[in-house]
């Protein structure tokens, strides 16, 4: 058994069901009113309304999806990369389903292009058979006029001679060699008027089979090539996290998605119709083919060899008439020769039936040459191959690939609906950092010291807030867009271009408190806060106490005090 024979097998076993839901008994009947045409009607909306509800399935999970409220976790970088990864696996069995589909629909081009050849193969040898039967016939037509001339002749002299007996035996072989030369031309006849539509109904067939397989392979490739460009526009968006990307990959997703569940819907009957023809095909293929049905059916079972006896019926049967003739020729030409006397008129006479009968012959061989089983046999072979083997086989394929592929775009637009809020969150993420307070310095500073929203800062980079330590969280999340840099201009109350450095105020927020940085330094204070307001500018731990709080303890010593660098300059440089 081979793998379309199985296959064949296989699809016999799906119910065939009238609108009645009554097993039907009439297979492969196009006929508008047949049971089996309403068969492959509900087949057609079996994948309908499984379409459907996929469809509906879809529709409430993205409502749901978008009417969801967005909740902001400490997950959402790990939440995209991981759903990026699916989409994008997603998408390549996707394109691997689109590749399987593309590779079975150039597989049942390829059938039904073995097809279409055999038919065009089959319709130039039957050509040339119906011309060679048809000079045949005309031959035997010719043949019969010179025998009638012939039986003429033979009664003018018989009236000459005395011997009867033999007059009698001459006038018998020419009636048997008349009448089956008759016979041959008036079946030559009514097998040429009996077949004469058999030209005309191989190429209906030629144009019916090329024009259906042409828009199918074209309708098709089309489509997947479609198909294929708006999976590449999805994984690009994936892999730049785009939302909008995203969203116009679901829209037009959304389209794709319906056109291959009606690709689904009308693939799946015509493949079962495919197989139901391979399987029990004849009625249908009598009625179409009429009189060349049983041409057709001998071509295809019989054993092509090398002699030329290997006939249809109709055919071998005229030109098995031939058979006796030369015999009983030359047993005419003796006995006219001793009847007559090797008359003129008879001589010539019998020379001219003598060359048709030889033409006859030759003829006769001419046409079982090209009638023969070897000439159509391969061509009728193969096109039972292209239609039963190559294209169930590529049909089964392609159906079973974009099955798989409909149920694919079925989970990737599932999927893709949660990369609406994710995706718009990446391009305003947040990012835990540390935060500890600092102050301004200096245009010398910047570098070090820019407010939040003036530099591109990545994960783990520490922010120093311009805000005291106070008004400050630990672990805030602080949100910026990493691909924006906003130029400072003139206005910039934190860096005033144009402005000596000597004008920009020492501290704006006070927080200089309890800085290591400013604690040796003699800088006076702004008083902007209540903790520097109205106090000595040394550091508190140097400033003198009264008592101590325990006694016989270590005298603190100023902070960096054995540092090479003694001044804050030299420390900050």
């Amino acid at each position: 058994m081979t793998f379309s024979s199985f296959l064949i097998n296989l699809f016999s076993h799906v119910p065939r069901l009238n609108f009645k839901f009554h097993w039907t008994k009439d297979i492969f009947n196009f006929d508008w009113s047949s049971e089996y045409f309403q068969a492959l009607a509900l087949v057609a909306c079996l994948g309908a309304a499984v379409s459907l509800l996929l469809l509906v399935t879809i529709i409430i999970v993205w409502i749901c999806q978008a009417c969801r409220k967005n909740e902001t976790t400490g997950k959402t970088r790990r939440r995209v990369r991981r759903l990026s990864t699916v989409l994008f696996i997603i998408s390549v069995l996707c394109f691997f389903m689109l590749g399987i589909c593309l590779f079975a629909n150039e597989h049942v081009n390829r059938g039904m292009s073995i097809s279409i050849n055999s038919v065009i193969n089959s319709k130039k040898s039957y050509q040339i058979s119906m011309a060679q039967i048809s000079q045949f016939q005309e031959a035997a037509l010719n043949t019969t006029v010179d025998l009638k001339n012939l039986e003429d002749i033979v009664h003018q002299e018989s009236k000459k001679t005395k011997n009867a007996t033999i007059v009698q035996q001459i006038d018998q072989i020419l009636t048997n060699i008349t009448d089956e030369i008759d016979i041959i031309a008036k079946n030559g006849k009514l097998f040429q008027a009996k077949h004469d539509d058999d030209i005309g109904t191989l190429e209906n067939i030629r144009k019916f089979l090329s024009m259906y397989e042409s828009e199918r392979w074209a309708f098709l490739v089309i489509l997947l090539s479609i198909t294929m460009c708006v999976l590449f526009t999805g994984v690009v968006a994936f892999c730049k996290q785009s939302k909008k990307g995203a969203v116009v990959f679901s829209a037009i997703g959304f389209f794709i998605f319906v056109v291959v569940w009606l690709l689904i819907s009308v693939s799946l009957p015509v493949t079962i119709a495919l197989a139901d023809f391979c399987r029990d095909g004849d009625q249908v293929t009598r009625k179409n083919l009429g009189n060349l049905y049983e041409t057709v059916q001998f071509y295809n079972t019989c054993v092509p060899v090398t002699t030329h006896d290997n006939l249809p019926r109709p055919i071998a049967s005229h030109v098995a008439l031939l058979n006796n003739i030369p015999a009983s020729k030359s047993q005419l030409d003796r006995l006219m020769e001793v009847a007559f006397n090797s008359s003129a008129a008879i001589t010539n006479s019998s020379s001219a039936v003598g060359e048709d009968i030889t033409k006859l012959l030759k003829l006769a061989g001419a046409v079982s040459s090209s009638s023969s089983c070897y000439v159509f046999h391969d061509d009728v072979a193969n096109f039972y191959y292209g239609t039963c083997n190559q294209s169930v086989a590529g049909m089964s394929i392609y159906m079973m690939s974009i099955l798989l592929l409909g149920l694919l775009l079925f989970v990737l637009l599932i999927v893709v609906s949660k990369t609406w809020n994710l995706f718009s969150r990446l391009s305003k993420t947040s990012y835990p950092v540390r935060v500890r307070p600092f102050r301004y310095e200096s245009a010398a500073s910047h570098d070090c010291a820019l407010p939040i929203g003036r530099a591109q800062l990545s994960p783990t980079v520490v922010v120093r807030t311009t805000q005291p330590a106070t008004s400050v969280l630990l672990n805030k999340r602080v949100s910026f867009r990493p691909e924006e840099y906003i130029e400072v201009d003139d206005d910039d109350p934190f860096f005033p271009r144009g402005v000596n450095d000597s004008t920009i105020p020492v501290d704006i927020y006070g927080t200089h408190v309890y800085n290591p940085r400013t604690r040796d330094r003699t800088e006076p204070s702004t008083n902007t806060t209540s903790g520097t307001a109205d106090e000595s500018n040394a550091p508190l731990w140097s400033q003198n106490v009264s008592t101590p709080l325990v006694s016989n303890s270590m005298t603190r010593q100023p902070f960096m005090s054995d540092h090479p660098y003694t001044t804050y300059e030299d420390r900050y440089n």
